[in-house]
């Protein structure tokens, strides 16, 4: 059937359905071949116009031709496919049964034949009668696997899961082996949402090839859809692992079911024993801190590394967990929302950003032929810049990053770094020749994007507008990257904000405003904007103004009142862009500074007022935290 569709010359097709019909001669052997293959000449292109018709939906001529065609040639077993499933196509069950029926008292070995019509006689509405036929296929070979197969791809068309289950089951029973159809009965159990009984099935694959282990992970992947699955699925991990405590795979499917789950620590204490088990030095703790950092469980990461660190310092894997490590510091400070120096710039309490600088001085004076050195060294030149506000250090390494490695990304890293600390002390002509450079030098990908943007906004500091806007329109087209939509904010607000004079005043002002933040000058930045709301309190950038105001309040200290700005705003501009966000805001330092109560509440109006928003997913998972899986310090 699927060869007589494909594209093949007509000669082969020829060739195939008069070797079907055992009608293939030898011109040698016998005189008449010519007239024989001139009569299957005939056939197929009836053939062919039957299966014209039946693509026009012209079933009854097609039945009529095939019908012939069977008649003269019952042993192609193309004619009788086809016939069969146009019987099957217009619900002339009788005519296909009978049909099989005739296939069945032809055969000396029925059994595919006795499926097919138990299938028929399923579609036709007798289910008792079909399901004799299946008892009468698996009677032809009760002791033969391949029998149980075809009665179970029959059930499967036809969706009778369960009754396929019973049948594989049965059937394992019979031959008397359990490592048959395992991975057939894990799909079903899947299918009927007993991940349980598929992890079940899944082990007994492991136990008797490991390599299996992404199989396995693939197949389970498409089901664990619900908590209750995982939950299931982990119980039976955990009891094959207590069975058989030696076999690797299964514990890598306990960790990867734990990781599915959330469960990152629990997950730890798996892969720590493979590793210890196994006498991997670190390895697979390495990759499993990996995998902790992709998920955001940054405290599991960084126990992760700490442990390859303190157990296996020789290891070849320790030089990257230790840069692991300090990312992961990193990570969690952020995560926790620590600073350096309160509002008033007095140094704080030794936290997670002194561990992570620490941590990467420490790989420079341990690892200095390392490969990650430049990236280690850049790395300490933005914490330096971005955190602990020393311009001057973080200058000095980043220009050592720029000239001792100049080929590497750590090198155009440290260049974009060096721009942003220029903008920072008001160096805006050094700022644009180093993003200039920088832009010339990448022309594409991530870092060149983000060195493009922030020329548009120095052109937008300036009042450079039109300016501003060439560079953000040569970034719209890339929606996927957060520079991208950054670029796309400015767009709307330069759309949007200018006027009502020629000189965009407001806009203007507002410009300098923002730079004045960047540059850390956030009380004279707060009090222009005040002094600008009060005169331009009803331009289109007032929700801008007031967005800009609640941030200015947080970072000057005044908590209470930037999440009062930031409730207001929702409230005073229904329609603004800032909306979700503001509200996003206003959660946030309610959760670090308030009442987690108020924060859920607050974080429940995004869900309700702002349904499509992208910011739902991040709404919902701090929901989540704040109800009982909040980070821990």
């Amino acid at each position: 059937m699927t060869i007589l569709r494909s594209s093949r010359p007509f000669s082969f097709l020829l060739a195939v359905l008069l070797a079907s019909a055992g009608l293939m001669t030898s011109a040698v052997i016998s005189p008449r071949s010519a007239s024989a293959q001139n009569v299957e000449e005939s056939q197929v292109g009836r053939f062919q116009l039957a299966e014209s018709f039946l693509r026009a939906a012209q079933y009854e001529r097609a039945i009529g031709m095939l019908e012939h065609l069977y008649a003269e040639s019952p042993g192609t077993h193309v004619f009788y496919e086809r016939l069969r499933e146009a019987y099957e196509s217009v619900k002339r069950y009788d005519a296909a049964i009978a049909l099989v029926d005739d296939k069945i008292s032809s055969e000396t070995s029925p059994t595919a034949y006795l499926t097919e019509k138990a299938r028929l006689l399923y579609l036709k509405g007798d289910e008792a009668g079909a399901r004799v036929q299946w008892e009468r296929a698996i009677a032809t070979n009760p002791t033969s696997p391949s029998v149980y197969l075809l009665v179970y791809r029959s059930l499967l068309q036809l969706r009778l899961f369960d009754y396929a289950i019973e049948v594989l089951e049965d059937g394992r029973s019979v031959i008397d082996n359990d490592t048959l159809f395992q991975t057939d009965l894990a799909y079903l159990y899947n299918l009927t949402n007993q991940p349980d009984k598929a992890v079940g099935k899944f082990l007994e694959l492991l136990a008797l090839n490991q390599n299996q282990l992404n199989y396995v992970k693939s197949q389970l992947g498409t089901f664990l859809n619900s908590e209750d699955a995982i939950e299931k699925s982990i119980a039976v991990a955990q009891e094959g692992v207590a069975n058989e405590p030696l076999n690797r795979s299964f514990r890598e499917l306990l960790g990867w079911l734990l990781v599915e789950g959330d469960d990152y620590r629990e997950a730890l204490e798996v892969y720590r024993g493979i590793d210890r088990l196994d006498r991997e030095e670190g390895r697979v703790l390495f990759g499993f801190g990996l995998i902790a950092a992709d998920g955001g469980a940054y405290d599991v990461a960084l126990e992760s590394f700490d442990e390859v660190l303190s157990r296996y310092p020789e290891s070849a894997s320790a030089p990257e967990a230790m840069r692991g490590l300090a990312m992961m510091q990193e990570k969690w400070a952020e995560t926790l929302g620590e600073q350096v120096f309160d509002i008033a710039g007095t140094r704080q309490e030794r936290n997670h950003w002194d561990e992570a600088l620490e941590t990467y001085q420490r790989f420079l004076i341990e690892y200095p032929q390392h490969p990650q050195f430049p990236d280690v060294l850049r790395r300490i030149g933005s914490l330096q810049q971005d955190v602990f506000f020393d311009l001057t250090a973080a200058e000095t390494v980043l220009k050592e990053v720029v000239a001792r490695y100049p080929q590497t990304d750590a090198a155009n890293q440290a260049a974009y770094d060096l721009g942003r600390l220029a903008v920072t002390q008001n160096r805006l002509e050094d700022a644009r020749i180093q993003f200039s450079r920088l832009l010339t030098r990448l022309r594409t990908g991530d870092l060149a994007d983000l060195a493009r943007y922030e020329l548009a906004q120095l052109h937008f500091y300036k009042g450079d507008f039109d300016a501003a806007d060439s560079f953000t329109r040569a970034m719209q087209e890339n929606t996927s990257t957060d520079v991208a939509n950054d670029a796309i904010d400015m767009k709307v607000l330069l759309i949007e904000s200018k006027g009502p004079d020629s000189l965009n005043t407001p806009l203007r002002r507002f410009a300098r405003i923002q730079l004045l933040t960047r540059q850390r000058d956030y009380q004279v930045a707060l009090n222009q904007l005040d002094d600008l709301m009060n005169e331009f309190g009803q331009h289109a950038l007032a929700d801008d103004m007031l967005m800009e105001k609640a941030q200015l309040q947080a970072r000057t200290g005044d908590t209470e009142s930037a999440i009062m700005t930031y409730l207001q705003l929702p409230l005073l501009h229904p329609a603004s862009f800032y909306g979700a966000q503001s509200l996003v805001e206003a959660a946030s330092l309610q959760a670090r500074f308030g009442s987690p109560d108020e924060a859920v509440a607050t974080y429940q109006r995004v869900l309700t007022e702002y349904p499509g928003s992208l910011l739902i997913p991040t709404v919902r998972e701090a929901i989540r935290a704040l109800r009982g899986d909040e980070l821990g310090s």
